[in-house]
């Protein structure tokens, strides 16, 4: 065995794959597969073998692509692979610079010419070219030393037909082939039969074919790469997108309604523009499956950025988008424009940078479509996990889903349509990761109770996670936070607060106990027949929702209605969270929505009959005093107290009552007649100052304040004729009074009639 020092320099997985298969060659096989996760370096462990192998020798490299064949040959050029290089194609192409690293063959004559060169050659060619260099073995072209065969799960097809001719060693011989795989098969797992239209039919050859790939010499897995520092770690976002979130971010897009074909493509924009922002991601690659939808995609995307509110709005997203339709120099161009973007920036390809091609600086990768193979899944997926020197160390994969106003969250089982890219995605991790469940990012937790974006909560449920782990055979392990009886106790002590159960994921208890993870684990322990049924029982008796409630209105509503009984209004800050809920964010974007006449009137007819005064048209703050004064009177309070009065939270209530009762004619009729629900009335010196000044004046002032009494006992001015009122200096005839005003109500000035409107006068 021949052992011709190479230049390279292996890193320690590399060394160990080249001793893997050497060793095994030498043991007597003809055939030997190597499986080594995307983006660890397979190109150059092919490079060392063919130094180790063949460094005389004829080698044959063959590969799925032109893309791929060209960028091959560049680096088995700088890896100081000597003698001539010559690529085989199927297709006609204009030579580019890398191109010509390499002589190109045209004709099987050519190609059998080789056999006289000394020294060594190596070929590369794509897997539709393979037939030529058929022909050329029957003009007298010798065998192989050694064939690589690259990207070799796409051969997995019969050996007489097809790309499966690179194994027929009667139509290519050689000494010994090399098979090079990130992916040697995909195996179906037991899913219910609403999912087995998701799972790949088995291929007519598999790669543990011993026969056909040889024995598997060396293998290293996405994980065990991830964990020995050789590819970045990931995590999988799962942002959910529903029609009202399209509503709420992108206000000023009129064409965009629950009708309009392009809402779906806007819903992905969102989920992917969220996840950009939530994530800090500054590179996406976004696969397409259709060479219209990526363009599409791509040339809208910036509109959709730069329409979107904060904290989606990013008015310098460079989008760009690749084909097979686009010249070498139109890929070139857009690769620069990606790469060099001073901002964020995302590149849409159909089919183009799947298998092997190099693109630096990508933190993320997206699919706006479902992948219909698992292979061409992982095979993307790996386009993240290259880690490069001095950049990233975690990847970010995105699958967003789009949920139409008519499709929910099932809660009998995933067999919505909207899962399916989900599923496909998951079913390719887990083919790679056994443990890619604990890579999916669930609601982020926050350090208090403060998040108060009302639409923030657009990750999948946990237990929809579990119930995609339970479709896909995996066993789960559920993190422990507290024993049953903390958290039995924290949640009836927030049930007893709140008037619910509806805890965030991320809630924590005044003294620190994480109740809204300790809720997500029962869900998700019942849901893997965990609990116990006295456990069941006792969250039963809490009223539990055992499916995490999605951020909806009747949800929404729920939580109001809660506040509303604990506070006694609706006017919550912006800023308040109840029971770690936004609810005051969510508030002020349903009295937005009012004031801009989008809100359904159904929806305000429920807020209303909350709290009729849930949208006024005055300060909140005033509202709220307004229930601190309203609970003290029906406590037996009075609406008179000294002006010094001061409630226990610190609310200067006496001032508050002295304020309205000399302002009165200045406030807004909704708030007069609260007021006067409350018996708190007008002072009459400030309807009419300067009255007790003349004779006249004093006689109209025993008269009104005498109305006023009246007012605050009885609620209304409708005085019976014979009623007397009883004042300071005695009798007063207010019925009559009332009745002789109504008759002559010339007799009165402007200023006295507008004072006895104040005070409720039915002319």
């Amino acid at each position: 065995m021949p052992t011709t020092a190479h230049p390279l320099s292996l890193r320690p997985h590399q060394k160990d794959a080249l001793k893997a298969l050497t060793d095994a060659f030498t043991a007597g096989e003809r055939r030997a597969t190597v499986v080594s996760a995307c983006g660890t370096g397979k190109t150059h462990t092919a490079i060392a073998a063919a130094h180790h192998l063949a460094p005389d020798g004829a080698v044959l490299v063959a590969l799925p692509t032109l893309e791929l064949v060209t960028q091959t040959i560049h680096r088995w050029r700088q890896a100081g692979r000597r003698g001539p290089m010559m690529s085989v194609s199927s297709i006609t192409h204009t030579t580019t610079d890398r191109q010509a690293l390499a002589s190109r063959l045209r004709s099987p004559e050519q190609l059998a010419d080789l056999g006289a060169r000394p020294g060594p050659v190596t070929v590369f060619a794509t897997y539709a070219s393979l037939p030529r260099i058929s022909q050329a073995h029957q003009l007298g072209l010798p065998a192989w030393d050694l064939i690589v065969a690259d990207e070799a799960h796409r051969t997995c097809t019969d050996a007489h037909r097809g790309w499966g001719i690179v194994h027929d060693d009667h139509a290519i011989p050689a000494c010994r082939r090399l098979y090079m795989t990130a992916t040697p098969r995909i195996y179906a797992v037991p899913a219910p039969t609403e999912f087995a239209r998701l799972t790949n039919p088995a291929p007519t050859a598999t790669m543990d074919r011993r026969e056909v790939f040889g024995p598997i010499v060396y293998r290293l897995g996405m994980a065990e790469a991830i964990d020995r520092g050789i590819l970045a770690d990931y995590q999988v976002v799962l942002p959910v997108i529903h029609d009202s979130d399209l509503h709420a971010v992108l206000t000023d897009r009129p064409d965009t309604t629950p009708h309009h074909e392009g809402l779906r493509t806007a819903a992905l924009q969102v989920a992917l523009l969220r996840s950009m922002a939530d994530h800090k991601l500054r590179r996406m690659l976004v696969f397409h499956n259709r060479t219209r939808a990526a363009h599409a995609f791509s040339e809208s995307l910036p509109v959709t950025a730069a329409r979107a509110q904060a904290p989606l709005h990013q008015p310098d997203l460079v989008s760009r988008w690749l084909s097979h339709t686009h010249t070498a120099a139109e890929r070139d161009r857009a690769l620069a424009d990606f790469i060099h973007a001073p901002a964020t920036a995302v590149l849409h390809n159909v089919r183009v940078l799947n298998e092997g091609i190099d693109i630096p600086a990508i933190d993320a990768v997206a699919f706006a479509a479902p992948r219909s193979s698992v292979v061409d899944a992982i095979q993307a997926i790996g386009r993240a996990l290259r880690l490069l020197p001095g950049q990233k160390t975690k990847a970010t994969l995105v699958i967003p889903l789009y949920l139409p106003a008519d499709g929910g969250l099932a809660e009998g089982g995933l067999d919505h349509s909207a899962y399916a890219p989900l599923i496909a995605i998951l079913q390719a991790l887990r083919a790679h990761d056994e443990h890619f469940l604990e890579r999916l990012v669930l609601p982020p937790r926050t350090s208090g109770r403060r998040r108060t974006n009302p639409l923030d909560e657009h990750y999948p449920s946990p237990e929809r996670a579990l119930e995609i782990a339970l479709v896909l055979g995996l066993d789960i392990t559920l993190p422990a936070v507290g024993t049953f009886h903390d958290g039995i106790t924290a949640a009836t002590t927030y049930r007893t607060d709140h008037g619910h159960l509806d805890v965030p994921a991320d809630y924590e208890t005044a003294g620190g106990f994480a109740l809204g993870q300790w809720i997500t684990g029962q869900r998700l322990r019942r849901l893997s027949g965990r609990l116990n049924p006295d456990q069941v029982k006792a969250l039963d008796a809490l009223h539990m929702h055992w499916t995490s409630p999605r951020q909806s209105f009747p949800r929404m509503l729920r939580l109001a209605r809660a506040y509303a009984k604990h506070h006694g209004h609706l006017a919550a800050p912006t800023t308040e969270r109840h029971g770690g809920h936004g609810l005051g964010a969510w508030l002020s974007y349903q009295r937005r929505k009012a004031d801009a006449g989008t809100l359904h009137p159904q929806h305000q007819a429920q807020l209303k009959d909350i709290d009729p005064w849930w949208n006024p048209p005055w300060p909140l703050t005033w509202q709220r005093t307004y229930a601190i004064a309203k609970a003290h009177v029906a406590a037996g309070g009075s609406t008179t107290p000294p002006n010094s009065y001061t409630t226990p939270d610190g609310t200067p209530l006496g001032q508050w009552f002295s304020r309205h009762r000399n302002h009165f004619a200045h406030l807004h009729p909704g708030q007069a007649q609260l007021l006067l629900d409350l018996h708190l009335v007008p002072s009459v010196d400030s309807l009419l100052p300067g009255a007790h000044r003349t004779e006249r004046g004093q006689q109209l002032r025993r008269a009104l304040i005498a109305c006023a009494e009246y007012l605050a006992r009885e609620g209304h001015l409708t005085v019976p004729r014979q009623h007397t009122e009883l004042d300071w200096i005695g009798p007063f005839p207010l019925g009559t009074w009332i009745h002789t005003s109504r008759r002559n109500p010339h007799k009165l000035t402007d200023l006295e009639r507008a004072a006895l409107d104040v005070l409720r006068m039915v002319w």
